[in-house]
């Protein structure tokens, strides 16, 4: 009927489907043809790019032969002279510009980093109620009246993240429960530490705690000081450092009044105000002039005798408040009196007003506390009728030993002074007895002052003796001293010499010689595995001519002798290393070994590159180049990169013949 599809033969029995595929299986025999050469040609790139992977290793070994600093390879060993590790007090390690030798070494003292604290505060963040600018390191804090240590802190380590740090870390430490300090630590080890100044009206270091009142000079040199350096001589210093509020006032330098205004006054202002009036006094010439170092600028005094209230001069870093040690103070929270008035060390101590009866000939006095180690003290003083408050004093210091100091205040309060400046465990307690009826009663003493150091570790250069020679650096890490060599110090034992022996690592270099040798072996192995036919094995790259150019190419740079050397050195055999028929290399480690040790510069020639010869593991690194490298004469890339198009080529074949057949 008109508009039916029909299939003939479908009641003939005939199978047409069967008939259709076996037609497409023909029709797509050439399609099977084309993926089975195109599988060969993928068997072929995986094997080169094996091969590849192989020559970049054996690249990889000729560049840690290639050069000559490749074999100035040392090792360091390290003795003592007694019964202490050599380990516990340095560690040495070897750079290429070693050479060996042997070296007595004691280190007499490590370096260390300045570190500062404050004085006690009750809390790290209640505002301090001071004001003003200090300099870290030439670098401006400005503290306000609110800010607290926390902030002062934070305010100091913010400034090691811009491009000019202080190199100075502040820290809070707790040290009880209304005990809190800053701390500030130079990161650097060393003498040098770090400056830091007063630099406004404020003395804001004193306040803190810092420093004491007492000024040095902080720049001295030969007849004189110096100050800091400036970018600019012509520039108010004020503007310079970015002071907040600059200092004025008067100096004296060398007895003669100079007034200085540091919110207009540049560095040359400042050195002719100096000479004008060193001058109107009456001297000739100029006792202070404006000198350039580098870049900088800075102010020379020809004068130590510097007198500065004002903290100008010591802005300028010609003055530095100094740190030192505050003893501790102890007082009781009693006044004493006698008739009414303060008493003084004159009063005799039965005439002391008391709430009772008065203090009677013949009652005891308990003296006893804790002294500056903590030792404890305890004493008895008796008292009679012409005993004073002076001689109670006498006699509590003589109890500590005479390391306190006593003394009774002008309203009558009994103090203790530690006479040992610094931390300190002093305490005293003060009991009457009353063993008659007397009513004496001296309180309780608590400190006034907290014994404290403000420099908690003196900034100090490492000191080793090197052969009998005393070398100073700023560093633990010594690498100036030994050349090639660092020395990591770890401990100072004057008594305790480490001998260090440094000597060259055959060792090592023979590890890189066999590690170069087995990377070829890797690679001539492969290639001769490729010419052995073994019958249901692929050989994918068997008859390939490029892989016997290769061969013949890699075989030729490892072997051949190496020109501009002594003929009797110039080849590998003279260092034990040899091929068997297969083109194969094995080593004869007792003969390199010899060699190196008898003739080390002939074998580094051997593998290395100068101006006038190119060695065996410098010539085989730029053979590698150049084979792999795709723009020069990279016949390994180049197969790589044939075999990869013509993959692509038959993915097209493939693609259109399938699109064919697909339409049939």
């Amino acid at each position: 009927m008109p508009g039916l599809l029909a299939i003939s033969g479908l009641g003939s029995g005939i199978d047409w489907s069967s008939i259709i595929e076996k037609l497409m299986e023909i029709e797509h025999r050439p399609v099977d043809l084309l993926e089975q050469k195109k599988k060969d040609y993928e068997d072929k790139l995986s094997a080169w790019q094996d091969i590849n992977t192989k020559l970049l290793s054996l690249k990889t070994g000729s560049e840690d032969l290639s050069t000559s600093d490749d074999f100035s390879v040392f090792k360091a060993g390290l003795s003592s002279n007694s019964s202490t590790d050599p380990e516990d007090i340095l560690l040495a390690t070897t750079g290429s510009s070693a050479t060996p030798g042997t070296y007595n070494i004691r280190v007499l003292s490590l370096a260390t980093s300045k570190a500062l604290q404050s004085k006690a505060f009750t809390s790290s963040t209640t505002g301090l109620g001071i004001s003003g600018d200090i300099l870290i390191n030439g670098q401006v804090v400005s503290v306000s009246a609110t800010d607290s240590l926390t902030d002062i802190s934070g305010a100091i380590n913010s400034l090691n993240s811009g491009t000019n740090p202080t190199g100075v870390i502040a820290s809070i430490v707790k040290l009880g429960d209304q005990d809190y300090r800053l701390t500030l630590t130079a990161e650097d080890t060393g003498a040098t530490g770090f400056t830091i100044l007063n630099a406004g009206a404020n003395n804001l270091l004193q306040d803190l705690g810092l420093a004491n009142t007492t000024k040095g000079v902080l720049h001295q040199v030969s007849g004189g000081a110096e100050s800091n350096r400036v970018s600019d001589s012509a520039t108010a210093i004020g503007t310079l450092l970015g002071l907040s509020s600059p200092p004025s006032g008067t100096v004296q330098v060398a007895g003669v009044s100079v007034s200085l205004d540091l919110s207009t006054d540049t560095l040359d202002d400042i050195a002719s105000k100096i000479n004008t009036a060193w001058q109107n006094a009456g001297n000739t010439g100029n006792i202070a002039e404006v000198l350039q170092d580098g870049s900088n600028y800075y102010l020379r005094i020809y004068s130590t005798n510097l007198v500065d209230d004002s903290n100008v001069l010591e802005t300028l870093g010609v003055l530095t408040s100094q740190q030192g040690s505050v003893a501790e103070v102890h007082q009781n929270d009693t006044a004493l009196t006698s008739g009414g008035s303060p008493v003084t060390s004159s009063t005799l101590i039965t005439a002391i007003d008391t709430a009772t009866g008065t203090p009677k000939d013949g009652e005891t006095i308990t003296i006893s506390g804790t002294d500056h180690d903590g030792n404890a003290v305890q004493s008895t003083f008796t008292i009679t009728t012409t005993s004073t408050v002076g001689d109670l004093l006498t006699s509590i210091e003589t109890a500590f030993n005479s390391n306190v100091t006593a003394a009774v205040t002008a309203d009558g309060y009994l103090t203790v002074t530690d006479n040992l400046a610094g931390g300190s465990q002093l305490s005293i307690q003060l009991l009457a007895n009353n063993e008659q009826g007397g009513g004496l009663n001296f309180g309780s003493f608590s400190a006034t002052v907290e014994g404290y150091d403000m420099e908690t570790a003196e900034g100090q250069d490492a000191q080793i003796d090197v052969n009998g020679n005393i070398v100073s650096t700023s560093s633990n890490d010594v690498t100036d001293v030994i050349p090639g060599v660092t020395l990591d110090l770890i401990k100072a034992d004057s008594n305790t010499t480490i001998t260090l022996s440094i000597d060259r690592d055959v060792d090592s270099i023979i590890d890189k010689i066999k590690s170069f040798f087995d990377s070829a072996n890797d690679i001539v192995n492969y290639i001769n595995d490729q010419y052995t036919f073994e019958e249901g094995k692929e050989r994918p790259l068997i008859g390939d001519t490029t892989l016997h150019q290769l061969k013949m190419d890699l075989s030729s740079n490892l072997r051949d002798p190496v020109q501009g050397l002594d003929s009797n050195k110039n080849f590998l055999s003279w260092i034990g290393i040899t091929t068997d028929n297969y083109g194969v290399f094995s080593i004869d480690e007792e003969t390199l070994r010899e060699k190196l040790v008898s003739n080390f510069d002939d074998v580094e020639k051997l593998f290395t590159s100068d101006t006038s010869t190119t060695g065996i593991a410098a010539r085989v690194d730029t053979f590698i180049d150049n084979i792999t490298n795709s723009y020069e004469y990279g016949y390994v890339s180049t197969r790589i990169d044939t075999i990869n198009d013509n993959i692509s080529k038959i993915d097209d074949e493939i693609e259109d013949m399938e699109r064919i057949l697909e339409i049939k």
